[in-house]
């Protein structure tokens, strides 16, 4: 059997973990509309703890595995990212405990979120926004309104 080449290696590590971020970051939100359902709001900032200090080790635990060493910098960005979406479900969390209903708390904090790393991406970075990226946008901003509405 023929081996990988280290691209190949690497691409599929890095789809692997795609993936677990993909279905971790919707998980998180959904825990916290589970808890403010059932009138649980004061386990949040716990549920929150937990789980980014989860998304923490594993964090850390696969770049440790992908590469002999840690690059200070890479850390310190994870660690600011990680806060910043600290942040941002602690106010949704928030939102939801003063009886802001999830139709309207979710769609806020996630199109917030899309249309501000697409302004800042175009604005700040002169990211060019081709026909296939506008249709994701698009889509996005599309599904988001669908939700809220329906």
């Amino acid at each position: 059997m023929a081996e990988s080449t280290p691209s190949a290696r690497d691409s599929n590590v890095w789809i692997r973990l795609m993936l677990a971020a993909f279905v971790a970051n919707g998980v998180g939100p959904f825990g916290l509309k589970v808890l403010a359902s059932r009138g649980q709001t004061e386990h949040q900032s716990y549920y929150l703890l937990f789980w980014y200090l989860g998304g923490m080790v594993f964090a850390v635990a696969a770049l440790v595995a992908g590469r002999g060493g840690v690059n200070f910098r890479e850390v310190l960005l994870g660690a600011l990212m990680g806060l910043c979406s600290l942040a941002g479900q602690n106010f949704t969390a928030m939102a939801l405990a003063k009886g802001l209903p999830g139709h309207v708390a979710f769609p806020l904090t996630t199109g917030g979120s899309l249309l501000v790393v697409a302004i800042a991406g175009i604005a700040f970075f002169k990211e060019r926004v081709g026909p296939y990226g506008l249709c994701g946008i698009v889509l996005g901003i599309v599904a988001l309104v669908m939700l809220s509405i329906s």
